[in-house]
């Protein structure tokens, strides 16, 4: 009798989101391994360990590695898998769980469970930002404000709440100064932009329609408006789906874009990270297996 392949592995982060997760937990295993390889579940207890573990299965030949949390570990996860033949399966455990949403994932995890079983593996282009990697897109400006402004706590227990709530500070603020950016070597000036990977930006919103993450290349929105009533009418035309009739609005298909603005706020798929003059934002170079719909792919 043949022994068995090795399991495949969920990685979850018990601190993230609202969910009980050890019943959770066993409930996925259950349902996972049904049809399916066996599963070994794996908690992380800090930064970089969805990474690690997720590297350790890869490395063991583990079929799929699913990942349960937020998005920031659904980030690490990916990175530890990027290049390997081992498939990554989003389980949406955080808040915002961007991604799943982009994905068109339920958003109970078991409900996604059950929906990822149907799903093709895509082996899919992956954005870097500095030294962390995207799925979605990085972008600059008053969304990156509002989520630096969002507390862990309010996040946990408000979830997009906390989020429409910062950026509705922010836009009150009326912090929107021009930055410059390099886009494969051109220099442009905006008060928004999002080099993008996906068309979808916060998971519901069709920010760059034309974006396709096997076309290697990154679809970068840009918004030149400033004032008040100018953001909160981009805002508006981006939830509508009219952003792009917009004369303040262009998109540019780019290899790479470096921030020139050290001071300008920037975010990656819903969380903030640091910036630096110079910082650079293209593709990894090495693609992600995904369970994912053929529909997020260029047409064939």
């Amino acid at each position: 009798m043949p022994s068995p392949g090795p399991p495949a592995i969920l990685v979850y982060n018990p601190r993230a989101g609202r969910w009980p997760k050890e019943r959770l937990v066993a409930d996925l295993v259950r349902e996972l391994a049904t049809d399916g390889p066996p599963i070994e579940a794996h908690a992380t207890r800090g930064r970089g360990d969805a990474t690690a573990l997720a590297r350790e299965a890869s490395a063991a030949g583990a079929p799929i590695v699913f990942a349960l949390g937020g998005d920031g570990t659904l980030r690490e996860a990916a990175a530890g898998l990027l290049g390997s033949d081992t498939v990554l399966g989003v389980l949406p455990g955080g808040t915002a769980n961007v991604v799943a949403r982009a994905l068109g994932l339920p958003a109970e995890p078991l409900a996604a469970a059950r929906a990822l079983k149907g799903l093709p593996a895509l082996a899919i282009d992956v954005g870097r930002c500095g030294d962390e990697i995207f799925l979605m897109q990085a972008s600059l400006g008053l969304d990156a404000r509002a989520l630096r402004a969002v507390s862990p706590l309010a996040k946990r227990w408000l979830g997009r709440a906390a989020v429409v709530l910062a950026g509705l500070g922010a836009w009150w603020r009326h912090d929107d100064a021009e930055f410059e950016l390099l886009v494969d070597g051109h220099s442009v000036g905006a008060t928004f932009a999002a080099a993008c990977n996906l068309a979808f930006y916060g998971g519901d919103a069709r920010l760059a329609p034309g974006a396709r993450p096997d076309d290697g290349l990154l679809d970068v929105v840009l918004f030149r408006g400033a004032g008040r009533r100018a953001t909160l009418a981009f805002v508006r035309d981006v939830l509508a789906g009219r952003h792009l009739e917009r004369d303040d609005v262009s998109v540019l298909k780019a290899v790479e874009v470096v921030i020139l603005d050290p001071d300008v706020a920037l975010q990656i798929d819903g969380d903030p990270i640091a910036n630096r003059l110079g910082t650079e934002i293209r593709l990894a170079g090495q693609r992600l297996r995904i369970l994912a719909p053929s529909t997020i792919m260029s047409p064939r």
